[in-house]
């Protein structure tokens, strides 16, 4: 209702013929309601007394109020539904499908239209009507067009028209729903609800479209010819680069047209949302398909490393194919789809132990490093920490089977061991599982440091080991040898004290260490008596770091060192002048003579490793008479002792003349001995060297090979020969030709042959025998009773740390035991054993 304020003068009728005129013209079938005009009467609201009163100049107040009956709708909007379809269907004219017919017209404006919409929905509450129309013209559309697109076109060609058609309908419906903004509004008070613009448009887009089979099939073909011509092709292409026409099977692309078509179907797909169903994941299935044969076929062309590589570079190919394309989730999905392809488990099984052995033979960090990301990748990587652990058992097998080579097995395991840190640190980003023995004693043997590669290094070293018995700990004792008598030289301190602990570290590897610590204290001994270690104060740091980290038995080293502190100040008090000594008996013992140039060691046989000397030696008068006042000086002071010379270790410093002129020899007492015959005489034969050295014929026999045959020959043998025979003679060369002045000339006395070396081994096993009856009886001493079974793993446990026995030899020994009264069997239960106290 209007209500329209008016002043009149009282005596006026201007407005008794007053008729109310409408707002729209009468030919607008959106006319408002019409008003009536009514003069009331009723006082103002300023009036003091409610009635109409007239002012000092007569003017009176009137309020007229305007009325209008109901229109009738129905007629009012009869029109307006036509305006709606009129503009949907020029909304949806695609001429492209339309060819030789007539685009339909719009004659009223889009504000006119919206203006419709707006009085049929809002005022006239017929927005299902709208929606109907709409819903008849969208699925008409979409049908006419749908049908339009050929299936028989090549390559891509459907697929970008298809993407074309979407675009544009994509388009117009951004267009409607701006029109026809109030039915997009629109929620019906009564009855079933009515999807908007944009979700009627999706619902009839699937249903026409989307679920249309032979629609979702040219998708999925043309998703397929895409990426095959793509893989086929191997050719990385980008939006930017040049046009370039490939033929790969009869399909001819343009590469970068293609690529931007499916990079707009991507975008229509996303739209819509059936980017994963009709794009995702077709394109995983042909990915899997694709993948899988390239993966028979390749597979069993190529060698492990160059699949691997293979894979390496096409899975590079895909991720650069897919970036800038899809989101990250759905090129993560393509990817693995990929890898899992390409590398399902029988092929990971079997390139797994070519892979690695392959890569370590050529030293290839980066080729184990390419298979542990690919293995990582498809979740594969106990594949390759089992043939990993298998080649390094396998490659330390090898190692220490190859009896020609034993001379440089040590040198050898240390060369793979510094390969194998440096693949566990570059390829497999692991710490090494052990880099010296001071280290290993501080890491976790619990496993519990996720460190499978470096447990599969370790647990391989330990099991190669295992195939040859004694030969490996024999080696690191002879090898350890080697470098404490070449010393630290011109290396730095860090670095040689690194190659020393690293051969350190192999003797935990060894099972059989009680053959490791005979012989390295054999060594120790030689380099101590002979005086040939480069440092005692380094020796004395070996043993203390073998005793607190490996074995408390080691300390018998350092019993090695206090013998000869005694020694050596027995040897100063036996040198000491006497005359004025107070002990008359003292005073009585001859006087030194050449004893200063004499050096002796008096030495404990529980303390040093070596059997009692069973040789026999006749030496010069001099040399006699230097041992005869020693020995009366050693009974002088120990009266209740015995003294026992071995002079199997002895040296002597010999000056010689030669043509070239005066020589100094380093030689072995045995050789100095045969080498002091020929100052009177030039030329002696065998027997009479034989005779008058007093020498057995084993001991003459490697004397004189090394005089006369190594190297340095200072006798000429006749004839010549590298073995001597008994009748050989022997001629002083004096036309030895050095140019050094201090010239050493090695004993094969002092070399350990192969006779000495099963002489070791044999008193190894009788240690073993005995240090299996200790633990036995130790075992059954605490426990009273056993079963055979338990009593054989105890006493395997108990001798672990010194060498892993055989159960063949457990049993002897507890037969043994049995003989000697230690222990008895059960009467009633032979696998039983009872403690006999």
């Amino acid at each position: 209702m209007a209500n329209v304020l008016l002043n009149f003068p009282s005596t006026n009728d201007a407005f008794s013929s007053f008729e109310p005129v409408s707002l729209f013209d009468d030919d607008v079938t959106t006319s408002p309601p019409r008003k009536s005009a009514k003069l009331s009467t009723s006082s103002h609201a300023g009036s003091p007394t409610g009635k109409a009163r007239a002012d000092n100049k007569g003017v009176r107040r009137i309020l007229i109020n305007l009325k209008t009956p109901a229109p009738d709708l129905d007629t009012s909007t009869k029109g307006l539904p036509s305006v709606m379809t009129t503009f949907l269907r020029y909304a949806l004219w695609y001429p492209p499908h339309k060819k030789g017919g007539t685009a339909p017209r719009l004659d009223v404006a889009y504000s006119d239209v919206r203006s419709a919409c707006k009085i049929l929905v809002t005022t006239a509450h017929k927005g299902r009507d709208v929606h109907d129309i709409l819903k008849l013209e969208l699925e008409k559309a979409v049908t006419e067009v749908t049908c339009h697109l050929k299936n028989e076109k090549e390559s891509l060609e459907w697929l970008a028209e298809f993407v074309d058609v979407m675009e544009w309908l994509d388009g117009r419906i951004n267009l409607i729903r701006s029109v026809l903004v109030d039915l997009d509004c629109f929620r019906p008070s009564q009855g079933t609800e009515v999807l908007n613009v944009r979700d009627l448009y999706l619902d009839i887009i699937q249903r026409i479209i989307y679920q249309r089979i032979q629609c979702v099939h040219s998708i999925s073909q043309d998703i397929r010819t895409w990426a095959r011509w793509e893989r086929e092709t191997n050719k990385r292409t980008t939006t930017d680069q040049d046009v370039e026409m490939i033929d790969v099977d009869a399909i001819t692309l343009d590469g970068t047209k293609s690529r931007e078509t499916i990079t707009r179907l991507i975008s229509v797909l996303h739209l819509v949302g059936y980017f994963r169903s009709h794009f995702l994941a077709p394109y995983l299935t042909f990915t899997n398909e694709y993948y899988s044969d390239e993966c028979r076929t390749t597979a069993a062309k190529l060698s492990a490393t160059d699949y691997l590589t293979h894979c390496e570079v096409r899975l590079e190919e895909e991720d650069k194919r897919l970036r800038g394309l899809v989101d990250e989730p759905s090129r993560t999905a393509v990817i693995v789809a990929t890898e899992q392809a390409l590398l399902p488990v029988e092929i990971t099984k079997r390139f797994a132990s070519d892979g690695v052995k392959h890569a370590m033979k050529t030293r290839d960090v980066k080729s184990l490093s390419r298979m542990f990301d690919l293995y990582m990748r498809v979740d594969a990587l106990e594949h390759l920490r089992v043939a990993f652990g298998a080649y390094v058992q396998s490659r330390v097998s090898e190692i220490v089977t190859d009896e020609k080579n034993d001379g440089i097995m040590i040198s050898t395991l240390l060369h793979e061991k510094a390969f194998l840190d440096k693949v566990l640190v570059e390829a497999f980003h692991e710490r090494p599982f052990t880099n010296t023995a001071e280290k290993e004693l501080n890491q976790d043997t619990n496993r519990g440091d996720a460190r499978p590669f470096s447990y599969a290094a370790r647990d391989g070293f330990e099991k190669g080991f295992t195939s040859r018995k004694r030969k490996p700990a024999e080696m690191i004792a002879k090898y350890i040898d080697v470098a404490m008598r070449k010393g630290q030289r011109e290396e730095s301190e860090s670095d040689f004290w690194r190659e020393l602990d690293d051969a350190l570290g192999l003797y935990r590897f060894t099972p059989d260490k009680d053959v490791f610590r005979t012989f390295y204290e054999r060594g120790l001994a030689k380099r101590l008596l002979l005086q040939k270690s480069a440092s005692d104060a380094l020796e004395e740091k070996v043993i203390n770091r073998l005793r607190d980290g490996y074995d408390p038995e080691f300390g018998k080293g350092n019993d090695m060192f206090k013998d000869l502190a005694l020694s050596s100040d027995l040897l100063k008090e036996y040198q000491a002048p006497r005359v004025g000594s107070r002990d008359e008996k003292a005073k009585a013992l001859p006087p030194p003579m050449l004893d200063k140039t004499m050096s002796v060691m008096v030495l404990k046989y529980s303390t040093w490793p070596f059997p009692k000397y069973e040789g026999t030696l006749d030496f010069p008068a001099d040399m006699s008479q230097s041992l005869a006042t020693f020995n009366a000086f050693y009974k002088w002071k120990h009266s209740n002792r015995k003294l026992e010379w071995n002079h199997s270790l002895g040296t002597v410093t010999l000056a010689a003349q030669f043509k070239s002129g005066e020589k100094e020899l380093s030689l072995s007492l045995y050789q100095a001995v045969i080498l002091l015959l020929f100052q009177a005489e030039n030329k002696l034969g065998y027997k009479e060297i034989l005779l008058r050295s007093g020498m057995k014929p084993k001991d003459a026999k490697l004397t004189l090979q090394s005089l006369a045959c190594g190297k340095i020959r200072v006798l000429i043998k006749l004839p010549a020969g590298k073995d001597v025979n008994d009748t050989d003679d022997f001629v002083f060369n004096a036309a030895l030709d050095d140019k050094r002045r201090n010239i050493h000339i090695s004993s094969i006395q002092q070399k350990e042959t192969v006779e000495e070396t099963k002489q070791i081994e044999h008193a190894i096993d009788q240690d073993r025998q005995a240090t299996m009856d200790a633990a036995i009886v130790r075992i059954m001493k605490s426990r009273k009773k056993m079963t055979d079974g338990d009593l054989k793993m105890k006493t395997t446990a108990a001798l672990a740390k010194h060498f892993q026995p055989h159960v063949s030899d457990i049993k002897k020994r507890i037969e043994h035991l049995i003989e000697r009264d230690y222990m008895t069997r059960d009467d009633s239960n032979h696998n039983l054993y009872h403690y006999v106290a």
